[in-house]
């Protein structure tokens, strides 16, 4: 779905029982109790939509990207947070008995605070002030992120849980049918959406099973793991691509990691992907036992050359984020299209250096030129040195961008900021910079 239509539609979603409620409600109160409703039905609406924006729907990210919907996810999880915590201050009008009034069938004079949907709302507003907090600290927690992830998962669906008895219990707009409708179905489509994340692409992914063919160290540090399709006829991807993979476990897993497919779609059946031992479970990478089973959920990304016909591509990689290039390289070399590609890729050290031989090979063609760079040269050392930074991009890369070509970036987030700034002063526009997060502010 493209990006713009998809905003569109979020929005329209996020603004809707706001809407019907000033549409369909009246007569209208104080100004400060319109925002405070509008504001909960607003944060709330936006709530029950992370949902969706978080379950890897290729139909939601295709178009986006699931790096910028992933950014729109912790964005609008901040946004609605705020609004959320901030409803409830905003409200002028009494509650209690000695203020009902029996003709005031919309509240318009008065709160309609019922003791259990104050308890549910004040669970609301703590749960949810605790789940903003523990995911802007994620990194400071002393929990693996699997675990992470389940309690952040549950934290939201409780917020739900009692965010919606609230809204229907107290909630002024809530008390019309079609407000009330609107709620539901927000609701069921995020209940829908947990069911599909934990229950149907899992027994879909148990019906597509793989076996780990190799585990052979690359590089220092750097494993390629090599899958091979068990009953089916593979992956159907494009190069540059990426997918997340349960290794050695069953489908229902919670430990899954995404990987960047290495291999070209043209090496029918077989994925290859490169790891390198970061300290969490890829430490243990090379101890996977061959023919363990797999699991793989993709291909998702948006990192691709189909329908993309600048002249040229220049590919600015870090380390193990060389991996989409390779694939992209890859299938460029097995299809014979001979469109000119340059490498800028870094590293730190030369043992570092994935495929090298593999590229040189490919570069002796004549279509691809490699550029390495090392922070910590060996003595002799011919190829670029220091970091893959704004100045050395700037310096190798002006005549590309003067001619229009393409650029892919993949790597540490330091690279990217750098990469980006760079082409940004060589005027290259945003729609020819490719660029895919792992990881997000």
């Amino acid at each position: 779905m493209p990006a713009p239509l998809l905003l569109a539609l979020l929005a329209l979603a996020v603004l809707a029982p706001a809407l019907l409620g000033w549409a369909l409600v009246g007569p209208a109160r104080p100004w400060r109790d319109e925002v405070a409703g509008a504001l909960a039905l607003v944060g709330f609406a936006a709530l029950l939509l992370e949902f969706v924006l978080s379950g890897r729907f290729r139909a939601v990210s295709g178009g986006a990207g699931i790096d910028r919907t992933m950014r729109w996810h912790q964005l609008a999880g901040r946004i609605l947070a705020a609004l959320l915590l901030l409803h409830p201050f905003f409200y002028t009008l009494p509650d209690g008995p000695a203020f009902h009034r029996p003709d005031d069938l919309t509240h318009a004079t008065w709160l309609g605070l019922g003791s259990a949907a104050i308890v549910t709302g004040m669970l609301a507003w703590f749960l949810l002030a605790l789940l903003i907090v523990m995911a802007i600290r994620r990194d400071d927690l002393p929990y693996r992120y699997e675990t992470w992830r389940g309690m952040h998962g549950l934290g939201a669906l409780l917020v739900g849980g009692f965010g919606l008895h609230h809204a229907l219990a107290a909630g002024r707009y809530a008390t019309h049918p079609a407000v009330a409708a609107a709620l539901w179905a927000l609701t069921g489509l995020a209940w829908l959406t947990l069911v599909w994340v934990y229950l149907v692409r899992p027994l879909a992914l148990s019906r597509r099973p793989w076996r780990l063919a190799a585990v052979t160290p690359s590089a220092r540090a750097i494993w390629e793991v090599v899958l091979e399709p068990v009953g089916h006829a593979g992956l159907d991807f494009h190069a540059g691509q990426f997918a997340w993979l349960k290794l050695d476990r069953g489908p229902f897993a919670r430990r899954e990691h995404p990987f960047s497919i290495a291999s070209a779609p043209a090496e029918a059946g077989r994925l290859r992907f490169l790891v390198k031992e970061m300290g969490d479970f890829t430490r243990g990478i090379g101890a996977l036992p061959p023919g363990a089973r797999a699991f793989v959920d993709g291909p998702h990304g948006h990192v691709c050359l189909e329908g993309r016909t600048e002249p040229g591509i220049v590919f600015l990689c870090g380390g193990v984020g060389v991996a989409p290039a390779l694939s992209m390289i890859r299938e460029a070399a097995a299809r014979r299209m001979r469109r000119p590609m340059l490498l800028l890729y870094g590293n730190r050290v030369e043992a570092q250096i994935l495929v090298r031989g593999e590229l040189a090979a490919l570069a002796a063609e004549g279509w691809l030129e490699v550029v390495h760079v090392l922070g910590e040269p060996p003595a002799g050392w011919r190829g670029e040195t220091g970091q893959l930074d704004a100045a050395l991009i700037t310096r190798r890369c002006a005549t590309a961008a003067a001619a229009g070509w393409l650029f892919v970036l993949c790597g540490p987030k330091p690279m990217l900021k750098a990469a980006q700034t760079a082409l940004r002063g060589l005027g290259v526009p945003g729609a020819r910079i490719l660029a895919e997060r792992f990881t997000y502010d």
